[in-house]
């Protein structure tokens, strides 16, 4: 068998099982990747996987904004991508307070050195003040170096009941949004529901699931939506 055979061949088995090289999907940009929260560790995921590192909650209360450091710290890690995650509590912070702890944050990173491919942010908007975050969002991406990918997480109900000129001005100015289907350490109950809708969601998501709880089969409805580019799990601290 010759050299360029071989290599053809290698070609079509990673398209049949479907990866790349890089531990995505073949179909199109959809991956596999890993959330890691307080107390969990790059070793709990697969190796050199996608993470999504969460690094701590940006506190803002009557116009006065803090930041806790909780997540992992800095150091020499592998990943085939690494995006920082921080939670925001209570009321929306400043964009600009929102960038300078994210800018702050990927230069301790890149010491070590590792590199940052984006930002995530994790709030929990009311569904009905979709179109004020939609508003926080398009200041975030105004200062947001082009350079660097914008993730926010949403409610399974923003797919289901969020106003959708909200969720069409979310989606312009975040490259996804990663719709979170369980709730403490179970997946929703009525996960099917969520998948259904999602089905036909015409703007780029992904979905959150637990890491070590079987999806269920319905997650297949996903395959034919384009629109449809992965899986983040949340790893669980062992109890």
């Amino acid at each position: 068998m010759s050299k360029r055979l071989s290599k053809k061949t290698l070609i079509l088995i990673l398209m049949l099982v479907g990866i790349t090289l890089f531990g995505e999907s073949s179909d199109g940009d959809r991956s596999i990747s890993y959330w890691l929260w307080a107390g969990i560790t790059p070793e709990d995921a697969p190796f050199n996987s996608e993470l999504y590192v969460f690094q701590g909650n940006i506190f803002t209360e009557n116009d006065i904004t803090s930041y806790e450091r909780l997540g992992l710290y800095p150091h020499p890690i592998k990943s085939s991508k690494l995006l920082l995650v921080f939670r925001l509590e209570n009321e929306l912070p400043s964009a600009k307070a929102v960038i300078d702890i994210f800018q702050s944050s990927v230069k301790q990173w890149q010491r070590h050195p590792v590199s940052v491919s984006g930002i995530q942010l994790d709030f929990d908007s009311p569904t009905s003040k979709l179109l004020e975050y939609s508003h926080f969002l398009e200041e975030i991406r105004s200062r947001l170096p082009k350079n660097y990918t914008l993730s926010v997480t949403g409610l399974g109900d923003w797919a289901i009941g969020g106003d959708r000129e909200a969720m069409r001005a979310i989606s312009a100015f975040a490259d996804d949004i990663v719709f979170q289907l369980y709730q403490g350490r179970q997946p929703l109950w009525d996960i099917e529901k969520y998948l259904e809708v999602l089905s036909r969601y015409p703007w780029s998501f992904r979905i959150g699931l637990l890491s070590g709880i079987d999806a269920p089969a319905s997650v297949n409805m996903l395959d034919s939506n384009p629109n449809y580019k992965g899986i983040i799990y949340f790893i669980q601290r062992k109890i």
